[in-house]
Parts: C-alpha cells; structure tokens; sequence
C-alpha cells in the first residue's frame, strides 16, 4: 500500500476495510470475534475499541500461520472460522455456505477458493484425483506448473478446534520464499481431511493488497449499492459519478443527479433531488427536498426545504420546510425556521431564525467574541437588511426590521425598525475641487 497507515483502515466509501469484514463476521452471530493486530496495532484497537473484540497481539509478525498461534489460548468454541481483515466485498453467503460445506464433509480444515481471470500473487489450490484439496502453493514459492492453476486460495477457512490442529501449527516451517509460517500449510498437513468449497463469485472474494485494489473494491461496492438503489426505486442518473455509502438510505422516486457523494449515516427522504455535484455526511433531508451543489455535514434538511447551489451547511445546522438557503450561505449550529429565505452570501452560527424571516445579502451572525459563543435570536416574520452585522448575544423581536448595513448589539423589539449605521454625509462638488477643476 506504500502507506504510514495501516492496511485494514485504508477507507472504502468512507469506512475502513476492517469494518466489513467485522460486519459480516458479526451477522453470523458468532460467540466470541477476535482480532489478531499486529502492524499498526494501537491504531487498530482505537478505531474498534468499542465494539465486542478480543484482541490479541501479534508483536511479530511471522505469517498467517503464526498469527492464528498467537489466537490459541483465546479460541474456545469447538468450530471456528479465520478471516483476512482486507476482504471487504465478502458476502455473508459465502460464510453460511462454508459453514455448511464443512459440517457435510467432516473436515477438520475447509476453505474457501475462487478462480479469477488473474491468479496472480494468490496461492494455487492443489487438489487429488477425487477433488479433495491435498496442499496450497503460494505463488512466491510455485514452479510454472504450478501457477498455471486458476484455482486459488481465498484465505478464508473454517476449522475444528482439535489438539492436532494447535500441534501442527506449532510445527510448522518458515523455510519458504517469505520466511513465514504459512496457515495454508496446515492443508497439506490435515489431507485428505480436509474440504474446499468453489464460490462462483470471483469478486466477492478479491483481496486488497494495493491502491489499485482498493480501488476496484470500492468499485464493485458503488456498483452494487446502485443497484440496489435502482431496484428500490431511486433514480441514480449516472452510477459513474455515484459514491453511496453502505449505511446510507434513499427512499423511493428520489432522484441522485451526477456528482453525488453521500456518506456515514445520511438519510433521503421520497421525491428528493440531490446533486449535480452534492456532498452529504451524516445528513438527513426531508421529503421532496432539493439539495445541489453544496456541502452538508451533521444537518438537518426539512421536507420541500431548497439548498444551494454552494451552500455549506455545518454541523448542528436544521433547515424547516420548504426554507430557502441559497448560494455561498453557511449555517453551523442553527435553526433556521419555515419558509425563512436567506439567499446568498451569509454565514449564520449560533442561532434561531423564525419562520418567514429574510436574511438578507452579507448578513452574518458575529457569534465569537474570541473566548466564547454567543446565540443570535431572530423572531419570526422579521427582516434583516443586506450587509447586517448581528453582534451576538442579541435578539430580533417578531416581525422587526433591520436596516442595510446596520452594526445590531443591542436587542430589537418586535415590530421595531433598527438602524446601527453611520450618517450619509453629501458634499457638492467636493471631487472637482478635488481635483483642480
């Protein structure tokens, strides 16, 4: 991966790779899920402290084989399942259907094989004249014979927790091309007790060793949650340009325009219309809402409310029904009430709009004083003026107007008209004296 960063919390859609591995893990309901860490091993444990793990250290890390010794002292069920951390396409399926495989044959070691159109680095299944698996070549150490095998090896096994196992392991030979203790060793070993189960899906199984996979990953990913999308009736206009998180929803008749980036746990509503050009994280917007160009991170978005184009809206920030935010307008920890409008250029933090209220061109809500936040109170029905300075805290009655250009630091009654504005001054002539004339 050429990165300072762990391999296993590299991001897909914004989730770490680790993540859907544990996620298909846990859909098992298995009794206990344990982590063998090795690189990276406090960083790991930060990102998935809280969930139920038992984590084990590797300090060395030895090989696949080695990791899983590390495991004994903690397995205790008397059939478990080994997975790789960098398999985030696999399929809940795969698991059941392995476990299955495993129980009908009787074997103490059953693992999961694909053949993809490039073996490439994976290791080569070797099978006898009945089918049953008698070894796995990795491909650093096969000969050209060898490596002409499609079938590989998925890394992914279901075994009995026998004594012999635990044995063979710890006598296993790093006398290979790596110098490690390969877990596919134990194949050779345990034959002919042994059973690997052919998936059809090549992709289902891909691991990510590169930029490159990663990539392809996150491809396959986007592709099936578009379709997905489509057969729960979103419009997803063009899946090229879609990238849809796993934990994403849209409901029906919606519509995902080009550009549409939607992540973490974002919620659309029916009859919305998002994008061109759209990135939400963690948002939830209203039915029949538009949204396009703009950014929205931790919002809020009342149904038939209209954002953008080039808004940003910040955390904490709740838009009522059918309110207006218009272009190069920033909200942050506000709420802005129903049907208010604030058309363009504004930054609004820290504070309650009513409804009906017009935030006119350049207002912006002066929330800081360089120690603290303060909160803006706007009243409904109220009016503020272009280029509006609102010194909080401070309050905006019911219905008030605020003049253009106005400095506000105090409060304004309802139905006021406030003006905090210098005097025009107007000298004749004053620019041709000026200038000589």
């Amino acid at each position: 991966m050429r990165s300072q960063r762990p391999k296993v919390l590299h991001p897909v859609l914004g989730l770490p790779l680790l993540e859907y591995v544990l996620r298909t893990a846990f859909a098992l309901s298995p009794r206990r899920v344990i982590l063998v860490v090795g690189h990276g091993a406090d960083e790991v444990k930060e990102t998935f402290g809280s969930r139920a793990l038992t984590f084990v250290e590797q300090s060395e890390q030895l090989g696949t084989g080695h990791a899983l010794r590390c495991a004994e002292a903690v397995v205790k069920a008397p059939r478990f399942l080994v997975l790789p951390g960098d398999v985030p396409l696999l399929r809940l399926e795969a698991l059941q259907g392995l476990c299955e495989a495993h129980a009908v044959h009787g074997a103490l070691l059953s693992f999961l094989t694909f053949s993809p159109e490039d073996p490439g680095g994976y290791g080569r299944v070797i099978r006898d004249e009945s089918g049953i698996p008698k070894s796995i070549i990795e491909a650093k150490d096969a000969p050209p014979e060898v490596l002409a095998i499609r079938e590989v090896n998925a890394g992914i096994y279901c075994m009995e927790n026998v004594p012999e196992l635990w044995e063979i392991l710890k006598a296993l030979s790093n006398e290979n091309a790596q110098g490690e203790y390969y877990l596919t060793d134990l194949v050779a070993a345990l034959y002919p007790r042994t059973h690997a189960l052919s998936w059809p899906e090549p992709q289902d199984l891909l691991g990510v060793n590169t930029r490159g996979d990663l990539a392809r990953a996150e491809w396959v990913l986007r592709e099936r949650i578009v379709q997905a999308l489509h057969d729960a009736g979103v419009t997803v206009v063009d899946p090229l340009t879609a990238y849809i998180g796993p934990d994403v929803t849209v409901g029906q008749d919606t519509i995902l325009q080009p550009g549409v980036f939607l992540y973490g746990k974002t919620e659309v509503a029916e009859a919305c219309e998002v994008g061109p050009q759209a990135y939400l994280i963690d948002t939830t917007v209203g039915r029949s809402a538009k949204v396009w160009f703009s950014v929205l991170e931790g919002a809020y978005v009342g149904e038939g409310a209209r954002i953008g184009p080039y808004a940003h809206l910040r955390p904490g920030a709740r838009i009522g029904p059918r309110a207006r935010i218009g272009n190069f307008v920033e909200v942050k920890n506000a709420e802005i009430g129903e049907e208010a409008r604030a058309g363009h250029l504004s930054y609004i933090g820290d504070a309650e709009v009513g409804a009906g209220t017009n935030i006119g061109a350049g207002t912006i809500t002066c929330n800081y004083d360089g120690v603290r936040k303060h909160r803006t109170v706007i009243g409904k029905g109220a009016f503020i003026g272009s280029n509006t300075a609102l010194v909080a805290p401070v309050t905006v009655g019911e219905g008030a107007v605020v003049g253009a250009g106005s400095v506000i630091t105090e409060d304004v009654p309802p139905y006021a008209l406030a003006l905090g504005r210098s005097r025009q001054v107007i000298k004749p002539d004053w620019a041709k004296k000026k200038g000589g004339a």
